[in-house]
């Protein structure tokens, strides 16, 4: 999906949300369909949930967390077609009994605003681009490697052990405060630097401390 550049007034709002210690939810949506209900919800933590449920039994959970810089446009591109959709966004309904989709809008001038309709409704163009985000939002996770979001994840400390994606091992020799880390590979002694958003592109994976 093809989305603007982030609108700087839009980033200034929106960081201390990202930022709480709280997560709120900035856009949820569930699908039922044959008995089965798909749930999808972006979080201002950048984390993407994914729950499936079938006869109220939860039967699959995933979490992806966004890059930031992903986050913000994702949110840009919600928060302008938020502000586009009109009172009446489903232009044609159609009566499906046994699947229904349920949006919440924590973002846009009604928010919470929530449209119920049916997977087989025709759309206005703005909530048509707001289901394609939350499409691809939902793909994500769905083809996320568990490895890459757990690099994601993890909270490195002075001394972690890693093995590269090259096959090497590395120490952590010091961790900055903006996040950036220091490895110093075993076989070299050279010192990398690492900046967060490209630690999963170069840590494979952190290693159990050994007893």
């Amino acid at each position: 999906m093809k989305v603007g550049p982030v609108v700087v007034a839009i980033f200034l709002i929106v960081v201390p949300l990202a930022s709480a210690q709280s997560p709120i939810p900035v856009v949820e949506r569930t699908v039922m369909q044959s008995g089965v209900l798909t749930r999808v919800s972006l979080f201002s933590n950048r984390v993407i949930v994914v729950t499936t449920r079938r006869d109220d039994v939860q039967d699959f959970v995933r979490h992806v967390t966004l890059p930031e810089n992903e986050y913000f446009i994702y949110l840009e591109a919600l928060e302008s077609n938020a502000k586009e959709l009109g009172d009446r966004p489903v232009s044609s309904h159609v009566n499906t009994p046994n699947a229904q989709v349920t949006l919440t809008l924590h973002v846009g001038p009604k928010a919470p605003r929530t449209i119920a309709f049916s997977p087989m409704s025709s759309l206005d163009l703005p909530l048509t681009r707001i289901m394609a985000a939350l499409d691809d939002l939902q793909l994500q996770v769905l083809e996320a490697n568990p490895a890459t979001e757990t690099i994601r994840s993890w909270v490195p400390q002075k001394g972690d052990r890693v093995e590269l994606l090259n096959g090497s091992f590395a120490t952590v020799v010091e961790v900055w405060e903006d996040g950036v880390l220091m490895l110093e590979h075993d076989s070299t002694y050279v010192r990398e630097a690492v900046t967060p958003d490209v630690r999963d592109q170069v840590i494979l994976r952190v290693l159990e401390p050994e007893p």
